[in-house]
């Protein structure tokens, strides 16, 4: 097995933005212009109708939001699972390319269906930036008494859902190099798209998906009760100030419970994602089989993002050694199933890690192949250390280097190794292709 080699605990086209602007008017134009609202059999439902209430109250149900556009095939087949009728609101125009009703076990949308990293790159950097600003406005919202709004939170992730199916390497990326002097926003919002890309791997269905982008964007959110200047500290807390810190859990869970947009199961992670499977994490206490399958989830994204960040009191683990660390701690700090499947979601080799070949030679992990252990890299320093003119190696085909010998990776590397920061070379102008 590759996880047992490596850790031992002792291309369609990009799609235009024209066309992402008309998709995003026309849902616009769709949502003011519903005229139609009826009462229909759960067999009936069609991709295009909006769900307004269903056969039972929202609250009993496992959906995020009261309300449900129907995207997929995967959404009718969960009202299917949960629901005998249920009331929609829908023009004719939002029904045109559907006519036909989807069938149950129709599995949800087209995984196969990716764009390269480099194609979608650059839309995934512009969903990321605007799910950012949509979630430092949201917390500094709350920290001033205003109630959260769902439909903002569930519309940021759903873009990263969107970018995430597409390509998950790119987003990978952007959690790299947007780790520098991170806030808890920025925080949050990599969790959500570390979690978003675990669950893809875990073949989660689009709207489990969003749930559990929803939960782990939302799961620091009791931070925002905290005292700001213990939020800032630069240095170790005290015995006295983590007690303070571990609040945030039960903090975020009553936030989210008086929050009628968000359905429970966001309150739930919020209170449980510092507990842990051998019973020593906190509020409660809770074993294995009492957290939730989605706490679960956020917990190891939120550490892989923490501890591949740099902290005033210690460097910043590289992508490889913070998989190490997670992989050492399987089964009593983190789920280990759930362990192996992000190391699978992220790679061996994490898209962002600095690397170094056999030759000497110094790159920037781009994306992952089929072969886990042999990923696109970007070369920037040459045998000397010196910069070289960048290109792309991709090591799924044996490339080789100038002396004929095929490309392997010798060592991962922290940031600022040999002067690299990774965000620094890709505002520079790193090339994606």
């Amino acid at each position: 097995m590759i996880f047992n080699k490596l850790f031992k605990s002792d291309e369609p086209k990009k799609p235009s933005r024209t066309g992402q602007k008309s998709k995003v008017s026309e849902r616009q134009r769709t949502q003011t212009t519903r005229r139609l609202r009826v009462k229909l059999p759960v067999d009936e439902l069609r991709i295009g109708m909006f769900v307004v209430e269903l056969d039972k109250p929202w609250e009993e149900s496992s959906f995020m939001f009261q309300g449900l556009e129907i995207k997929s095939s995967q959404d009718i087949l969960s009202l299917q699972e949960e629901c005998t009728f249920v009331y929609v609101d829908y023009d004719e125009k939002s029904l045109k390319k559907n006519d036909k009703p989807a069938p149950r076990g129709v599995p949800a949308g087209n995984t196969d269906a990716l764009v390269s990293v480099e194609q979608e790159y650059s839309a995934a950097a512009k969903v990321h930036s605007l799910a950012s600003e949509t979630v430092e406005n949201l917390f500094e919202e709350i920290r001033l008494g205003a109630q959260i709004d769902g439909g903002k939170v569930k519309a940021a992730v759903d873009g990263c859902v969107d970018s995430i199916l597409r390509n998950p390497d790119a987003s990978v990326w952007l959690t790299r190099i947007q780790a520098k002097d991170e806030g808890t926003a920025q925080h949050s919002l990599n969790v959500a798209a570390l979690s978003i890309v675990m669950g893809k791997a875990m073949d989660l269905s689009t709207r489990e998906l969003e749930d559990v982008g929803v939960c782990a964007m939302l799961h620091d959110v009791g931070k925002t009760s905290l005292p700001t200047g213990l939020l800032n500290k630069t240095g170790p807390y005290t015995d006295e100030e983590r007690e303070e810190m571990k609040k945030h859990c039960r903090a975020g869970r009553d936030i989210l419970l008086s929050t009628k947009s968000v359905m429970s199961g966001a309150a739930d992670v919020a209170h449980s994602h510092h507990e842990r499977p051998d019973g020593k994490g906190y509020p409660r206490g809770l074993t294995e089989e009492k957290i939730p399958r989605f706490s679960k989830m956020v917990a190891i994204a939120e550490a892989y993002d923490v501890i591949t960040t740099k902290q005033a009191y210690r460097e910043a683990l590289s992508p490889s050694d913070a998989l190490q660390e997670l992989y050492a701690n399987r089964g009593t700090q983190f789920d280990e199933e759930m362990v192996i499947k992000f190391i699978d979601a992220v790679g061996i080799f994490p898209p962002g890690s600095i690397v170094e070949m056999v030759n000497g030679e110094i790159g920037i992990v781009l994306s992952n192949t089929n072969d886990k252990l042999r990923p696109k890299i970007i070369m920037i320093l040459d045998v000397n250390k010196e910069a070289s003119e960048q290109r792309v190696v991709d090591l799924s085909r044996m490339d080789v280097d100038n002396s004929g010998e095929i490309y392997q990776i010798k060592t991962t590397l922290s940031d600022g190794s040999y002067g690299i920061n990774v965000e620094d070379f890709q505002r520079a102008g790193l090339r994606m292709g």
